[in-house]
């Protein structure tokens, strides 16, 4: 295990630029002693269930589980992140948050999933942004960021999740390959309560910026509520929290995401 760590940061970016995950997934360790890169230098050169070997060693992970005597792999629950939650540093913002005493503590490890897409919450959050939803979506296949956390961490994550509700899927129906060559038999997402923004005719696929989005939703509507410039238009709706699922929903712009409830 790479022993270099970088601290996480104090404050998260700017809302108008959310998801903050950048253009790959990474595998980590969240610790005490700040972040630690699981991935090999270079990264991944193929979805994880591509790979001919490990990637990601599951005993070092528990090797480092037990040095900060913290709950094991086996103790925890296997979440599938699909916006801001795949990052160690929008974890470690909602633990400090919480102002709880609990262990950081917690593995992120890539994993190829099939059958889900990720699209958008037909809601806002409290910031202002369009957050991020999976959706069912047969044929598809993706690299997301699946997330270990014990009971006390899990709590603090869901309370941080207005907008979703957390559900478990089967592997035989979604099935997951982790880049430590594992395939648990399911695994928990954070599905919108609000239904998925489509254009009408497909789930619009997550922008990795908040202005691409917006600019879509005015050809979508020729509505002002997101013209202009993203930091503006989630400023504006931070003010007012139901316009963008009223203007959605009036537009038929709004979607179940097929996940079982």
């Amino acid at each position: 295990m790479p022993a270099t760590t970088t601290a996480a940061p104090a404050r998260p970016d700017a809302p108008e630029h959310y998801p903050w995950v950048g253009p790959a997934v990474r595998s980590a360790l969240l610790l005490s002693t700040g972040i630690v890169d699981l991935d090999p230098p270079g990264g991944a050169d193929a979805p994880s269930e591509e790979l001919d070997r490990a990637l990601v060693d599951t005993a070092a992970i528990e090797q480092a589980l037990e040095a900060e005597g913290v709950a094991p792999l086996s103790e925890r629950t296997l979440v599938v992140a699909v916006g801001s939650n795949q990052t160690p540093q929008t974890i470690a913002r909602k633990y400090r948050r919480s102002g709880r005493e609990l262990s950081v503590a917690t593995p992120f490890v890539r994993c190829t999933v099939h059958g889900l897409a990720v699209g958008h919450v037909a809601h806002i959050a409290a910031p202002g942004y369009v957050p991020a939803a999976p959706y069912r979506a047969e044929g598809e296949r993706m690299e997301l960021v699946a997330t270990w956390f014990d009971q006390e961490q899990l709590a603090v994550v869901d309370e941080t999740e207005p907008n979703y509700d957390r559900l478990r899927l089967s592997a035989d129906e979604v099935p997951l390959t982790l880049a430590t060559g594992e395939r648990p038999a399911h695994f928990d997402v954070y599905a919108s309560r609000w239904g998925v923004l489509t254009d009408r005719e497909q789930p619009i696929p997550l922008r990795h910026r908040q202005q691409e989005l917006f600019d879509e939703l005015v050809g979508l509507t020729d509505s002002p509520l997101t013209r202009g410039d993203a930091a503006e238009v989630c400023a504006s709706l931070a003010g007012d929290p139901e316009a963008l699922h009223r203007l959605v929903t009036e537009h038929g712009l709004s979607v179940e995401d097929g996940l079982p409830r």
